[in-house]
């Protein structure tokens, strides 16, 4: 074998050995597992937190969402992290409508400083569990575009609206609510 062929076979190695370990590495944090849409019934969301609507660079609901982790870290409020993104025709193209902050498990006798409570409630709504680690995750977008088929296919019109719930395990479900 000559140092041509050599050149050859060892990179060819080492381009099947870096396949296997990346395609392990993503079925370890659970890239292959399937991602469907479910129809729900109904349910009522309380939740206690902020309305952002700013340029998209902003970080100022990032800061918010991590002040509201650390009230769930140290158990000062119990509930998940919730981000509810808004899609409204009134809004600048460089601009983002979200409300940031936690969806209540239990009531509140007091709710924290800077906090609004928000209450909302579905009758139908579609949502999406996603168990895999957060690098293998479809795009939020691709998730809303599986939610807003599924409405189209039972002929529902959707609000304009998205609800992230975040999960302390790490599971995040992505939820659209018929109109």
């Amino acid at each position: 074998m000559n140092l041509n062929q050599s050149k050859i076979l060892y990179l060819s190695l080492i381009i099947i050995f870096g396949a296997i370990i990346v395609t392990s590495v993503f079925y370890l944090l659970g890239g292959f597992k399937e991602v469907s849409v479910q129809k729900e019934g109904s349910t009522e969301y309380t939740l206690v937190g902020k309305q952002f609507v700013s340029h998209y660079t902003s970080k100022d609901w990032i800061t918010f969402g991590q002040q509201c982790k650390v009230l769930l870290d140290e158990e000062k409020i119990n509930g998940n992290l919730t981000v509810i993104t808004y899609h409204t025709d009134s809004l600048k193209e460089d601009e983002i409508s979200k409300f940031v902050g936690i969806l209540l498990k239990d009531d509140m006798a007091e709710i924290p400083q800077g906090f609004n409570v928000k209450q909302m409630n579905s009758e139908n709504r579609y949502s999406v569990m996603l168990d895999m680690h957060v690098l293998v995750q479809p795009r939020p977008q691709k998730i809303e575009g599986m939610i807003i088929n599924a409405a189209q296919t039972d002929k529902k019109d959707l609000k304009d609206f998205f609800v992230e719930i975040r999960y302390p395990n790490g599971d995040l479900q992505v939820e659209g609510w018929a109109k």
